[in-house]
């Protein structure tokens, strides 16, 4: 399996703009640290952690003509001291395709203790640092034409 660290990404609302959301595209391979105008280029990682307070926050994705491979969300509830195995929720991400992944649970995809627990099965088998308290972490065999953006869904009221 790949080791590699993770970065944070800080969510955009998703109807961000008088005209409704821009959802990322297949431009250029990379993450977006909280700017919906600034992509970062992979260099070596392989995670992402979105802080995750509300449950209220999903991860676009764009992926170009080589496939953007597996992903896992890591689920961090820690039950008696263990956590599920990281192919729990694993998922594949086609080439030439477009999508989401969440909204998750707080209460069952934060990690809760990211410094205490490993993970079975981990495609990236990099340890969790303190930094992913309270982040949901997703982690990617591939980022070669893999884009990312984090969206924080905003409720509308009456």
């Amino acid at each position: 399996m790949a080791a590699g660290p993770r970065v944070t990404l800080q969510p955009i609302p998703f109807n961000l703009g008088a005209a409704g959301a821009s959802f990322i595209a297949a431009t250029s391979p990379g993450y977006d640290l909280g700017s919906p105008s600034a992509i970062t280029a992979w260099s070596t990682a392989l995670g992402v952690m979105i802080p995750n307070p509300s449950g209220n926050v999903i991860l676009g994705f764009a992926c170009g003509g080589t496939a953007g491979g597996v992903c896992q969300v890591l689920v961090g509830d820690v039950v008696d001291g263990t956590v599920l195995p990281a192919t729990q929720r694993q998922y594949t991400i086609a080439a030439n395709s477009q999508g989401w992944l969440g909204p998750w649970s707080p209460q069952t995809v934060n990690q809760q203790a990211p410094t205490a627990v490993t993970y079975a099965g981990a495609i990236n088998t990099t340890a969790l640092t303190s930094a992913a308290q309270g982040c949901v972490v997703v982690d990617f065999t591939t980022t070669t034409t893999l884009a990312v953006r984090a969206y924080s869904l905003i409720p509308v009221l009456p």
